[in-house]
């Protein structure tokens, strides 16, 4: 191993992957968190809650700039775990990986939500307005009549 890799120590890789479960966790109940939020139409909460959420976010980008290290020399340093060390390692590995795919799916069914109330809600508005113009329409036009009939009455 060269100087970089000698610095790569298990001890340290369960350290970094242990906080990156603990943050997976804390974004799967936040995740939760956002659906019922949705569901509710509760957009300042939501907005409060999606701050916690990047928050977590930043915390894992910047945690996988850790876990750079190892991953550019994943198949070595893990071959050379103790059997132990390597279960744990594989323990943490999967559930990350389950959080993530239950975070990407909810946050998917949360995103067709919004999506389905947003056309909805244009839906309304178009409406709304096409009400709109036709009500000042039909109000041009009275005032036009009434005009006429006022100029031919006199």
């Amino acid at each position: 191993m060269n100087n970089a890799n000698e610095q790569l120590r298990p001890e340290s890789l369960l350290t970094l992957l242990r906080h990156q479960r603990t943050l997976h966790r804390q974004l799967r109940i936040l995740s939760e968190r956002q659906r019922s939020l949705v569901s509710q139409d509760d957009t300042e909460t939501l907005l409060k809650m999606l701050a916690e959420r990047q928050r977590l976010v930043d915390g894992l980008v910047e945690l996988n700039a850790r876990l750079a290290p190892y991953r550019s020399c994943w198949t070595t340093f893990y071959a050379g775990l103790d059997e132990t060390c390597r279960k744990e390692v594989s323990e943490l590995l999967e559930e990350v990986n389950g959080s993530l795919a239950a975070i990407l799916q909810s946050d998917r069914k949360d995103t067709a939500t919004l999506t389905a109330r947003r056309q909805s809600m244009a839906g309304r508005v178009a409406a709304f307005d096409a009400g709109s113009r036709a009500i000042t329409a039909y109000g041009n036009s009275n005032t036009a009549k009434q005009s006429i009939v006022t100029d031919a009455s006199a």
